[in-house]
């Protein structure tokens, strides 16, 4: 499925979902999340878990949405997600015998669309968006060489055929003192691929594609504000 065609269906489900809201019954809900986990790079772009997980991603991100209670137990929270991630893609190989590394760190604006369902102190939470690097550092080291280049978001529009990485992103969290979180979550970086041209050709070892998937702990707080729509 194209990158445009998932965007697509992303927005048309964010929208069909908030249309579908009694605007009448919704609490405002505002959240901060920090994020800390450890990353798993893959060339291969038919793959989902790679083969190892190497190197360590963080970042954060801010929420703001609507909130409706289900029950007087349940309610079900649609939020925007703005924030920011430091994603590391660390790749290793053997080349002539001799061990072989090369790493990619992206410090990235990202934003995206949350839903959680909230159940008591449980919250189960899906949902997905964009990262846009705005630059990022590229390591090599073999058995005769070693360099660092730093790329620009120029840059990467260069060696990519696409320097904007969707993602999607699971978690689970636990409520502590009604407003306090902490929790899990799985974060899958989709493939960005390599362009078939001479841009730093003689460097790059791995000239296919680069997805991640991540696993860590998240934690932070999420509040939702009960405004009584109705007036008499």
């Amino acid at each position: 499925m194209g990158f445009n065609l998932r965007n697509r269906i992303f927005l048309i489900t964010f929208f069909i979902l908030i249309i579908s809201f009694n605007l009448k019954a919704l609490n405002l809900s505002l959240g901060f999340i920090s994020q800390f986990g450890l990353s798993g790079a893959n060339t291969n772009s038919s793959k989902v878990f790679p083969s190892a997980f190497r190197d360590f991603d963080s970042g954060f991100y801010f929420s703001i949405g609507a909130n409706k209670d289900i029950s007087s137990h349940m309610s079900f929270s649609l939020l925007l997600d703005l924030g920011y991630y430091h994603d590391s893609y660390d790749l290793r190989y053997t080349v002539n015998r001799k061990r072989t590394t090369e790493n990619y760190q992206f410090d990235s604006f990202s934003v995206g669309g949350y839903g959680r369902f909230n159940f008591g102190f449980l919250s189960l939470g899906a949902g997905g968006g964009i990262k846009v690097p705005g630059s990022a550092i590229y390591r090599v080291d073999t058995y005769d060489y070693r360099r660092s280049y730093r790329f620009t978001f120029g840059d990467l529009n260069d060696i990519f055929e696409s320097a904007i990485i969707p993602y999607v992103r699971l978690s689970i969290d636990f409520s502590i003192f009604n407003y306090l979180l902490i929790g899990v979550y799985a974060n899958y970086d989709f493939p960005i691929y390599f362009q078939n041209n001479n841009y730093m050709n003689d460097v790059f070892i791995n000239k296919d594609s680069l997805s991640a998937l991540d696993i860590g702990i998240q934690f932070g707080y999420y509040v939702n504000l009960d405004f009584d729509k109705n007036y008499y």
